[in-house]
């Protein structure tokens, strides 16, 4: 993939990461997700209160490492 496509969809695992809750509410597996932002059909608002940069910036990193992991 070039760097454009690249970009493009660690962009959309990342947003996917931010907004929708992953298949199991148990936090020791690796496919846990838990939402922290509502869908952009629904507002798109916080779903916790004091969301901050940190809960932000692990989606980010979960994101970029889920890509790295498809490319190999």
């Amino acid at each position: 993939m070039d760097a454009v496509m690249d970009a493009e969809h660690l962009r959309d695992v990342f947003l996917h990461l931010l907004t929708v809750d992953g298949p199991t509410t148990d936090r020791r597996r690796r496919e846990f997700n838990q939402a922290i932002f509502a869908s952009e059909e629904a507002g798109g608002w916080e779903v916790f209160c004091r969301t901050d940069l940190w809960m932000v910036m692990r989606a980010f990193d979960k994101a970029v490492k889920f890509v790295e992991k498809e490319e190999r």
